[in-house]
């Protein structure tokens, strides 16, 4: 299955959505899928995993997962002890603010590649009373309440990067997996940062793992939720979509370098998993 494009409503004025004390049995759960948004998850109970990136994470009560946005992520709940969680999804743009501190900014959490936090219980405690009062602030919409969900929003993202007891727990519980999965993903995270260097395929990369192509594939879609073909070409989208709105390189050049040897398969690829042309998103994200 292709990871999905998750759309949030990025023309209006109050870009930012919250999904309170959701559960959700593995059935019902998104498959693997991207989106332009931030996100946060913060665990209530239950038990499941959480697949970002290219890491396998152990979900538990009390754990805060920040997802920046274009990062593939899929969250899959135990069947016997599903996943108790609250999702807060919000543009970049939301959290952007007058630098008043050089040593923190709002999105400073987004900047890192830490994307599992262990709450104290006093901050567990903390987080929580912040998700109810913003539940509150919408459902009740008294004067002024997106100002006042913006503003606790900033203090969650502020003091989770403050408190010295997080800080102290940067140290991610992935799953366990061979040694060479996790080199193949730092691999894989490497050639796709050069210009035209991503010519990966499975051959090759099991060649380089040294397990045959079958086992590979096998131990792959296990670890990561998805087959080789699917994640590879994910990321590759991920990369055009970042060069379509940051430069004003050809879609042809753009679509080389990120590893698509055929425009008719980048076209096709692209349409596929952000639902519009290249031409179409670059023109949606240089309008302004």
């Amino acid at each position: 299955m292709k990871p999905l494009r998750k759309s949030f409503d990025a023309t209006g004025l109050f870009p930012f959505a919250l999904n309170y004390r959701d559960t959700k049995t593995p059935q019902f759960e998104l498959p693997d899928h991207v989106h332009d948004w931030h996100e946060l998850v913060y665990v209530h109970s239950g038990r499941g995993t959480f697949f970002i990136q290219h890491t396998v994470y152990e979900m538990k009560a009390g754990d805060l997962f920040v997802i920046p946005s274009n990062t593939i992520h899929r969250a899959t709940p135990d069947s016997e002890e599903p996943v108790t969680s609250t999702a807060i999804f919000f543009s970049p743009t939301f959290i952007k603010s007058p630098a008043f501190d050089e040593q923190w900014q709002p999105d400073q959490l987004f900047q890192s590649d830490n994307y599992l936090y262990e709450l104290t219980e006093t901050d567990q405690a903390q987080f929580e009373q912040s998700l109810r009062s913003m539940k509150l602030e919408l459902e009740k919409q008294q004067e002024g309440f997106r100002t006042a969900v913006w503003l606790k929003l900033l203090a969650v993202l502020h003091h989770t990067c403050r408190s010295q007891a997080i800080n102290r727990s940067k140290t991610l519980r992935s799953s366990s997996g061979p040694d060479w999965l996790d080199k193949i993903l730092s691999y894989v995270e490497a050639e796709q940062s050069k210009d035209g260097g991503d010519k990966l395929t499975l051959s090759t990369l099991a060649k380089i793992a040294n397990v045959s192509a079958a086992h590979f594939s096998r131990v792959f879609r296990q670890k990561t939720g998805m087959n080789v073909t699917d994640y590879l070409t994910t990321r590759r989208i991920i990369k055009a979509k970042q060069l379509l709105a940051a430069t004003d390189d050809k879609v042809s050049w753009i679509a080389t370098v990120c590893g698509f040897d055929s425009m008719t398969y980048f076209h096709r690829s692209f349409k596929k998993y952000v639902g519009m042309s290249p031409a179409k998103y670059r023109s949606s994200h240089t309008s302004d």
